[in-house]
Order: C-alpha cells, then sequence, then structure tokens
C-alpha cells in the first residue's frame, strides 16, 4: 500500500554564539560547489516541471 506525506515540517536551531573558534571562516564556501548546484537546481525545476505537466 503506498504512503503519501502531505506536509514536512523542518526544525532548525541557530547559535547566535558558535562555541567554535574562528567563526569567520565558512566550512564550505559559497564558491566552491556553485557548478553542481546550479544543476541540481536545474534538475529539481525540470523535476517539479514535469509533474505539473501531468
Amino acid at each position: 500500500m503506498p504512503v503519501q506525506i502531505n506536509e514536512v515540517i523542518v526544525k532548525a536551531v541557530v547559535d547566535p554564539s558558535p562555541s567554535g573558534g574562528n567563526a569567520t571562516q565558512p566550512e564550505c564556501p559559497p564558491s566552491a560547489n556553485t557548478g553542481s548546484e546550479a544543476e541540481m537546481i536545474q534538475q529539481i525545476l525540470e523535476i517539479i516541471k514535469e509533474k505539473k505537466e501531468r
């Protein structure tokens, strides 16, 4: 029997004062994965478009 999930709730906790040593440098720089991010977004948009056409 298939199960359909209609709603997903995502919760996040943001710590304004990180307990790490260096807070100025991000762990993963945004420019490092620009190419793969653009491809991933394009694929997601294509999937959404296909589902709307059905």
